[in-house]
């Protein structure tokens, strides 16, 4: 066979080179402040990766595309109904009941839905939330049933936890309702994604070879586990509105790439108006230039090989498993939150959040930065409904308090 190497019409840049460029570009500037992310949510990395890290992740491959999910609120079974039938001839892929159906009203909400094509989750019924009481009251065992058992990283996320803190609580709950279970139970694993692009899609495969790694330990089969994507909307503002759009595809895009199989875009004004026809279409056509012009849906492991997502992912993976030991060694995940372990967790990681988008460290385009000049007032979640959680973080609310003191 005929020598096939090929000749470079440049010479290679090496590592030592282009730092001494970034060096002279910096200006006398510190190169560690300005090449090295240190992120506030736990984890620090150099901006340069010219190689995998020594131990690389491995994932188990996904094997079909994603399905765009369409949330489905009203409390009538007959309208639920109506609206999903809509969604699904209108690009929708699958259907998110908010609302608890039960009995006939769950036959009513599924009418003419063919569940082998677009899979449905009723919230409280065929996908019940084992800790949703524990979280609240403060009290109680865990009580698993047979139903699909929906963990619930974004109820943590909403509150302030950062990516490493959801990676860690959704594996913890996992754990033990498999310990409980020999590992039987389906589980969804719900997430909540956020706009920091690169460190969602990390996350999300982070929690993709935790789980792995965990059932390959208990002689299992290797799968992917169930993930349910939903964009984390505790930042979107009334003020400059439409650039939650911008947010919404943001999370989009890193749900799609860290291989969620279920993605939700809920509709930026949801909680403001009670009518959000357009910005359902709007936040359901997101996905749908997703496949049908981006094409993202043709490539099912993209993140896979990247330098950076790979080291990234291998930053995220040990930071989040320490923590998961030490929930484990408390008793495991309901004994954590109840010892007021958790919340105290969360509440640090929230402190330190809102001190950054305070200090302007971070950006929220239209609150803290480039506000339009008459504001109108935020939104805010008045009660808290978890004894064992902080309140609610409506970052705009907050932050237009501080500019107002």
């Amino acid at each position: 066979m005929a020598d096939s190497t090929i000749e470079l019409p440049f010479s290679p840049f090496s590592t030592e080179a282009w730092k001494a460029r970034v060096e002279k570009e910096l200006k006398g500037k510190s190169y560690n402040d300005f090449l090295f992310w240190k992120s506030l949510d736990g984890f620090e990395i150099e901006a340069w990766q010219d190689k995998l890290p020594e131990v690389t992740p491995h994932l188990h491959a996904l094997k079909e595309e994603w399905k765009i999910v369409e949330s489905v609120c009203q409390t009538d079974a007959r309208e639920a109904n109506k609206h999903a039938l809509e969604a699904l001839m209108s690009g929708a892929e699958a259907i998110w009941f908010d609302k608890g159906y039960l009995g006939a009203a769950a036959e009513v909400a599924t009418q003419s839905i063919d569940q082998e094509v677009a899979p449905v989750f009723i919230n409280g019924g065929n996908c019940v939330d084992p800790y949703r009481d524990l979280l609240k009251t403060g009290a109680g065992e865990l009580t698993l049933g047979k139903e699909q058992h929906l963990i619930n990283g974004l109820r943590f996320r909403e509150r302030g936890a950062n990516p490493i803190q959801e990676i860690a609580y959704l594996i913890a709950q996992a754990l033990e309702i498999g310990i409980q279970t020999e590992f039987k139970a389906p589980l969804l694993f719900k997430t909540g994604v956020g706009t920091s692009l690169l460190t969602e899609i990390a996350k999300l495969r982070a929690i993709r070879w935790l789980w792995a790694g965990i059932l390959k330990t208990e002689g299992l089969t290797v799968e992917n586990p169930t993930i349910f994507a939903v964009n984390l909307a505790n930042g979107y503002a009334i003020n400059d509105e439409h650039s939650n759009v911008l947010r919404a595809t943001s999370s989009a895009i890193s749900a799609v790439l860290g291989g969620a199989q279920f993605v939700l875009i809920e509709p930026w004004d949801r909680h403001q108006r009670a009518d959000h026809k357009f910005s359902a279409r709007i936040s359901r056509n997101v996905q749908v230039l997703l496949k049908e012009e981006g094409r993202v849906n043709k490539n099912l492991n993209p993140a896979d090989g990247s330098y950076f997502i790979e080291s990234l992912t291998a930053a995220l993976a040990p930071a989040a498993w320490k923590l998961v030991q030490e929930i484990q060694e408390a008793g495991g995940f309901s004994a954590y939150a109840k010892s007021g372990s958790l919340r105290k967790d969360i509440e640090a990681s929230r402190n330190k959040l809102l001190e950054a988008y305070s200090s302007e460290k971070k950006t929220l385009l239209g609150v803290n930065k480039y506000p339009p000049s008459v504001q109108k007032e935020e939104q805010s979640v008045a009660a808290n409904a978890y004894a064992l959680l902080p309140d609610f973080l409506s970052l705009p609310s907050e932050l237009q308090k501080t500019t107002a003191s």
